[in-house]
């Protein structure tokens, strides 16, 4: 089922956006028509993203100015410390170590089997792809990769696995490979990221890189290729060495990508390493299956809302001492969205005085090992309500956090159910309470309901750190209407307890229900062998439609709605209708039927050209007698236009010659000849005999003709 997604009323959501960094969106080169899509994942092991710009790495900086650059963090104990087996799974599968169950390098319970890599995914949707993984670290080929994957390998050592890698990429049928480098993370582990081995073992690791990308531009088939080539990392280091731990640069890890996909020099801030996997997947044009339970999203797919537009006006910490002096939160709720503190006591820390809105540096290094750096399903800023770091200032009040983020108004579609998403890491450590309240448009009269509750109580290991997904079958009011918008409250209280972090808001609706199909017509009443015009709404567009005269039924057009399910065709009714009351029936392609009345008035009769004159070929004009016979009457009985029709017997006599079925007209002794359905049903008042005669004739000659309609369409038909 199509889903419609719903922007706030007050246009705040940027939905479809492309793009998170500032300034206009440079022009993506796009791949020539039928390149074959290949893609290149270069991992290299230990390597802390803070530190390269301390190193000479020209060939990761060549690829940063032809494509994407973006840093992101890694979750902490308990979900995962950072550790190889963590951070590869995550790479590899497109999952957090929630999911994977990877949390050490045991590899003890894997979760593969529901949460493959991404180049076993390949393999299953195409088996003639020709896929590698070539790693130095003997996991990546044994384990991490599972045996659906070509090539598995292990180099010696780094300068082994390159080879291997170039070997493998200067093959014609390379597909995707998957190159794994190690010894950056055994200079961490020797010296630390601060000491020059680890420098130099960057720079090392990036002679490396040119090499391997030089084997892909150097195929004699790349011209005619699409090559996705990313680098990433699966942890940082101490600066006196070692990982496992969550401080800033154990946990900063990134993704470099150059492909048609990324604006060269592009720098974003919603792109983390879960996202590798589902971005490889789509470059190769593997469809996506929702069953798969991925957390990271093609990069391409990935959509900003309202609190990323808050990034401009990010601030330094007030009191916060963990997140360091670069700007990370804000108070200022993005347009459209609110903030109601009237609850809230005065005093705690400001950064924290009720829901604010915060970037994943400044949330989690507040206070480590406190469980905020698992919120890793949140992406660039979002909202957070935090009564324990709020609580925590000399001296501790105590004292019960109460606030409520209000979003704007979502203008509903006329469906009747709704879904609602959204991100939630809710931890609790003490008395806490959560809810997120859905108030309708007050002019709906329906109460507000409760879509999600969270426990009032527990531990602080997370109870929720999920996406949310609710539907909601939407309520009628007395009237039985439903309502016309709807507005989302997120409430949460504690007293110095732990927190609440939301984002993505996302509001969503199946497709609007198709408008009834209506007609109406030009006009009430209609002249036989006038036209009246039909117009319509509510039809399919294109949609074949008949139209029929009713009292008997009788085919008089056909009409075709316009892209807009519209109809504005002009038919014409038969001259052969008999007055008196009728239906214009519109025929749908299911059978259906949509009718309005229409009343038929007889065509006026001229005396002048009865219809028995032309309808009495055979005997018309000739069936007078003589001259004499009908001098006063005319060829056919028929007065002129300033006689009295029925003026003398002549006349009379000529006025009945046409009331044969055939229009006879007269027999040679200008008595009238009559056809098989010469009787006409007399709709009102007492008329002469030449003009009944006359009426009938038109009603005959006219029955059973098909006359063709002329059309004419208006986009936007004023329906009567």
């Amino acid at each position: 089922m199509r889903k419609h997604v719903i922007a706030a009323s007050i246009g705040a959501l940027a939905l479809g956006a492309a793009g998170v960094c500032g300034g206009a969106a440079a022009a993506l080169a796009e791949p020539d028509a039928g390149a074959e899509p290949k893609t290149l994942v270069i991992g290299v092991d230990g390597a802390a993203f803070d530190i390269f710009s301390q190193a000479a790495m020209p060939n990761l900086r060549k690829l940063q100015e032809g494509g994407l650059s973006a840093a992101s963090n890694l979750p902490g104990s308990p979900m995962a410390p950072t550790v190889s087996g963590a951070g590869w799974s995550t790479i590899a599968t497109g999952v957090w170590p929630d999911k994977h169950n990877v949390v050490d390098n045991s590899f003890t319970d894997p979760r593969y089997d529901e949460y493959p890599d991404y180049l076993s995914r390949i393999e299953a949707a195409d088996a003639d792809r020709t896929t590698a993984a070539i790693g130095t670290w003997g996991p990546i080929s044994t384990t991490v990769f599972g045996a659906a994957v070509d090539m598995r390998v292990q180099g010696k050592n780094d300068a082994d696995t390159t080879a291997r890698a170039v070997s493998q990429l200067q093959r014609a049928e390379t597909d995707d490979v998957f190159v794994h480098l190690d010894e950056v993370d055994g200079a961490g582990h020797g010296s630390g990221s601060s000491s020059p081995a680890y420098r130099e073992a960057l720079a090392a690791a990036d002679e490396q890189i040119g090499r391997i990308v030089a084997a892909v531009e150097s195929r004699e088939s790349f011209a005619s290729e699409d090559w996705l080539i990313v680098v990433t990392s699966d942890h940082g280091h101490t600066p006196s060495g070692g990982h496992g731990g969550s401080t800033k640069l154990e946990r900063k890890t990134f993704v470099i990508a150059q492909g048609a996909e990324f604006a060269p020099g592009s720098v974003r801030h919603d792109v983390k390493i879960s996202d590798i996997a589902p971005t490889v997947l789509a470059h190769d044009g593997v469809e996506r299956d929702a069953a798969w339970d991925l957390d990271g999203a093609a990069v391409r797919d990935l959509v900003p809302d309202d609190f990323d537009a808050l990034r401009p006006q990010l601030r330094s910490a007030v009191q916060e001492q963990g997140p360091g002096a670069a700007p990370g939160w804000t108070d200022a709720a993005p347009e459209g969205w609110s903030v109601d503190n009237s609850k809230m006591p005065t005093g705690g820390a400001p950064e924290f005085a009720g829901w604010s809105f915060m970037t994943d540096d400044f949330f989690s290094n507040a206070e480590l090992g406190q469980h905020r750096e698992n919120n890793v399903r949140s992406r660039d800023v979002f909202a957070v309500a935090d009564s324990d770091e709020w609580d925590d200032v000399n001296p501790k009040g105590s004292r019960n956090f109460d606030s409520t983020l209000v979003s704007p108004e979502y203008v509903l579609n006329g469906a009747e159910s709704v879904d609602v998403s959204f991100v939630s890491d809710y931890a609790v450590d003490g008395p806490q309470g959560a809810a997120v309240w859905v108030v309708f448009d007050e002019a709906s009269g329906i109460p507000r309901q409760k879509l999600v509750d969270y426990p009032s109580d527990g531990t602080r290991e997370n109870p929720v750190n999920r996406v949310e997904r609710v539907s909601l079958d939407l309520p009628r009011n007395d009237s039985g209407e439903l309502p016309a918008g709807l507005t989302l409250k997120f409430s949460y209280s504690g007293v110095n307890s732990a927190f609440w972090a939301i984002d993505q808001v996302r509001v969503e609706q199946p497709e609007a229900p198709a408008p009834a199909a209506e007609i109406g017509l030009s006009a009430e009443s209609v002249v036989a062998g006038g036209a009246v015009t039909v117009r319509g709404t509510g039809f399919g567009a294109g949609e074949r439609l008949a139209v029929e005269l009713r009292s008997e039924p009788q085919r008089i057009g056909e009409a075709v709605a316009d892209a807009g399910g519209a109809i504005d065709q002009s038919v014409v009714v038969p001259a052969s209708t008999p007055a008196g009351a009728h239906e214009i029936v519109v025929i749908r392609e299911d059978g259906t039927e949509i009718a309005r009345p229409l009343a038929v008035t007889a065509a006026p009769v001229d005396p002048g050209t009865d219809a028995s004159a032309e309808g009495g070929a055979e005997g018309g004009a000739e069936g007078t007698a003589d001259a004499t016979s009908g001098a006063d009457g005319g060829s056919a009985g028929a007065a002129d236009a300033g006689s009295d029709a029925g003026a003398g017997a002549d006349g009379a006599s000529g006025g009945s010659a046409g009331a044969g079925a055939s229009g006879a007209g007269a027999r040679a002794d200008g008595s009238p000849t009559t056809g098989a359905s010469g009787r006409l049903a007399e709709t009102g008042g007492s008329l002469s005999g030449a003009l009944i005669g006359g009426a009938a004739a038109a009603v005959i000659a006219g029955a059973g003709v098909l006359l063709a309609a002329g059309a004419s369409r208006r986009s936007r038909p004023d329906c009567a």
